[in-house]
């Protein structure tokens, strides 16, 4: 009787949950190579917090591969052993991956040429009233090709009128070429994070003649995460990440990557909701 007891213990143990979760020894970060995305102290944020993370992951091989958005989605939908280092977080993705918040990004700002800002719809506030620039034909939009912007503005994004409004293109990181476009003619508008223009406003003398305004209804920061895919072994990695993400030290180290790459101006708007932000971050996520 005895031994039919342990018989079934470790039948047990072989197929319960311990022996279901899988080994994490190698992760393929995925990130966009963009000067976009480099801020003023030349690297990526993705970069940085791959470096940081990687150091704290023993027996663990960190590859990095570049991706754009829509093929970096199509893996982590297709289960590959990948992790996104700054992907937007939506309940559409959520379906899809894993997170571990990292960012909370100030909202989305409308980029037109200053030339050009006269003939957008505007509030006595000064900002954009977006349904109405998608309905008028006279102006030509463009976004990035499987990018997520926030789960307020995908979802205007996806009604009938922006698909006649919008040029979408699939762009080899994340969005780079956007704002050359606006400058050069090409298009009248985009959709970016006040850092990007910052960031390529860095010995770009030209990017002056772009004016940043705010989108009526798209006023509330937007949130960025590591996403891994929804499966076990994303379960397994993004904890893995989290676990080391959820200290104080690394609550730290997110919140001085990100205030060092906004301008002074956004920093001191959205400092209040930045810093409840990372207070929150400096432990492992509940539940995950």
């Amino acid at each position: 009787m005895l031994r039919e007891i342990w018989v079934a213990a470790a039948a047990l143990l072989c197929t319960g949950p311990l022996a279901a979760q899988p080994v994490v020894d190698h992760i393929t970060w995925l990130a966009g190579d963009t000067v976009a995305s480099r801020g003023p102290r030349g690297a990526r944020p993705s970069d940085r917090l791959i470096d940081w993370v990687s150091a704290r992951l023993p027996g663990i091989t960190h590859e990095r591969v570049i991706a754009n958005a829509k093929r970096s989605w199509m893996l982590i939908e297709r289960g590959d052993q990948v992790c996104h280092a700054a992907a937007v977080r939506s309940a559409q993705r959520e379906e899809l991956a894993y997170f571990s918040n990292t960012w909370l990004m100030p909202p989305l700002q409308l980029i037109t040429r200053r030339d050009r800002a006269a003939a957008l719809p505007v509030d006595a506030a000064g900002r954009v009233d977006l349904t109405a620039l998608l309905a008028d034909s006279r102006l030509q939009g463009v976004v990035v090709q499987g990018r997520s912007y926030g789960p307020t503005l995908d979802a205007q994004l996806l009604k009938p009128a922006a698909q006649v409004a919008l040029r979408r293109v699939t762009a080899g990181d994340f969005g780079s070429n956007l704002l050359p476009m606006l400058l050069q003619g090409r298009a009248d508008y985009a959709l970016e994070f006040p850092n990007v223009l910052a960031a390529q406003a860095q010995g770009q003398p030209e990017v002056a003649e772009l004016a940043m305004l705010p989108i009526r209804g798209a006023m509330e920061p937007v949130i960025s995460g590591v996403a891994c895919p929804r499966t076990l072994w994303g379960q397994a990695a993004i904890r893995r990440i989290d676990a080391v993400l959820g200290t104080p030290e690394g609550a730290a180290m997110l919140r001085e990557g990100l205030m060092a790459e906004l301008p002074a101006d956004v920093r001191s708007l959205y400092r209040d909701p930045i810093d409840n932000f990372f207070r929150r971050r400096n432990q492992p996520t509940p539940g995950l």
